[in-house]
């Protein structure tokens, strides 16, 4: 944009008044504002609204009256923008939803009287998330569309979030196919307008990665797994974000604007990762996945800890189960087969059904089995039978009865085998689904 077109971004009589004011505030005469470079009668016009002052002049005045030009031309003085953004990071890493929505609303109808679109984009975005944490896919969608409409001439690193989101509930609401499509459309956009923001590039991947998974795309998935944890900083990106956020209010209230923009920009930087914690553990525990399978098991023992000891300390419990069983998967390649065992034993079991997830059942008995406890595998094998039956897949149900059946014929149970057999067809033939 050149200086002409941003100075004319201003009303001339506003614009002119707000000089007025000031000058008159500091005790300055019309001629020693304009000294050295301009006239009294320069200064009189544009405090009259007849002229609108050049960039140029308005960097003048701006200088002389100890102000930045972005409060002569919007009235925001010059740590208004600051305060905004610090507010809506506060509203992002607080722990109270009602309080954040509150905030966002608050913040959303400021930046609109402001005229101040990309801020109000990102209170949408805010309003987003909190709908998604409360399952109301519907609801995000709506503040994920209005971020993008507000967003829609920014550069494409701005507008990435706003696609994410939206990505984020067509993968909740059973169509992660079109989500990695708009995904892949967004890096692709990046790329081609030259803008490699990393925090970008790093929330795109991450969730191209979840819908892969969704998409039982394994390679896929690996491969946008990978890129998003090459992406990815520092671990403690949550307790990051809180010092920037310190260092923010101290530099603000001492007066040091650009400082404490520098500070809120990483801070927010941090957050967004922070923000991810749980999906980037998701991307090691895909790409860990993807390791053992290639035989790599020592680097899909870092990958699975890792997710494993991510999804425990967010209390994610399903998470916490499947990473234990693949975690746990490693451990017996390896020969670790007590590591495995109690790995397993300590899950917590099912609120509703009181039984270890089944997965989970069918290496213990994998484990029983290696160690000839062959009566121990047959309970263990019995109980993954019991829950795949109520829940399936057919898939899991019948690979269960078939490991079953070879359990009994070890034991010389020949006849109670193939009765198994038989039922077991039946069991899988009434389930629904693959």
């Amino acid at each position: 944009m050149s200086g002409h077109d941003e100075s004319m971004s201003g009303d001339a009589a506003a614009v002119g008044r707000r000089i007025q004011q000031l000058r008159t505030a500091r005790g300055l005469t019309q001629r020693e504002l304009a000294a050295p470079r301009y006239t009294g009668a320069y200064v009189s016009s544009v405090e009259a609204g007849r002229r609108m002052p050049s960039t140029d002049a308005l960097a003048h005045f701006a200088e002389r009256l100890g102000t930045g030009r972005q409060e002569l031309l919007t009235g925001r003085a010059l740590d208004h923008d600051v305060r905004i953004d610090l507010e809506l990071a506060l509203a992002a890493a607080g722990t109270d939803p009602g309080a954040a929505e509150a905030a966002y609303l608050r913040l959303s109808a400021e930046t609109s009287l402001a005229g101040d679109a990309i801020r109000e984009a990102q209170c949408h975005l805010g309003l987003g998330q909190l709908a998604l944490q409360r399952g109301e896919p519907a609801r995000a969608v709506r503040e994920f569309d209005e971020a993008a409409r507000l967003s829609a001439g920014a550069p494409a690193h701005l507008r990435v979030d706003a696609v994410i989101g939206h990505a984020e509930c067509l993968r909740r609401q059973g169509d992660p196919r079109y989500g990695a499509y708009l995904l892949r459309q967004a890096l692709a956009e990046l790329t081609e307008a030259g803008l490699p923001d990393p925090h970008a590039l790093l929330a795109l991947h991450a969730h191209l990665a979840l819908c892969h998974r969704d998409l039982d795309d394994d390679a896929e998935a690996a491969n946008a797994a990978t890129a998003a944890l090459a992406l990815a900083g520092p671990r403690d990106a949550g307790a990051i974000a809180d010092l920037h956020l310190t260092v923010c209010r101290t530099l603000l209230a001492r007066g040091d604007t650009r400082a404490a923009e520098a500070a809120l920009l990483q801070a927010r930087q941090a957050r967004r990762q922070a923000a991810l914690a749980v999906q980037l553990a998701g991307c090691r525990l895909i790409r860990g996945q993807h390791r053992r399978t290639s035989g790599d098991l020592a680097a899909a023992l870092r990958d699975l800890a890792d997710a494993h000891a991510s999804f425990v300390a967010a209390g994610r419990t399903v998470l916490v189960s499947d990473s234990a069983v693949e975690l746990a998967e490693v451990y017996r390649a390896l020969g670790r087969r007590e590591d495995a065992r109690l790995l397993l034993t300590d899950l917590s079991p099912n609120a509703q059904s009181g039984a270890r997830p089944p997965a989970a059942e069918r290496v213990l008995a994998a484990l029983a089995t290696d160690d000839g406890e062959l009566p121990a595998a047959e309970r263990h094998l019995r109980d993954a039978a019991d829950s795949y039956r109520r829940t399936g897949p057919r898939r899991h149900l019948a690979a269960v009865i078939l490991s079953l059946a070879d359990n009994l014929e070890a034991q010389g149970r020949a006849a109670e085998a193939v009765v198994l057999l038989q039922q077991g067809l039946a069991d899988v033939e009434q389930l629904s689904g693959s």
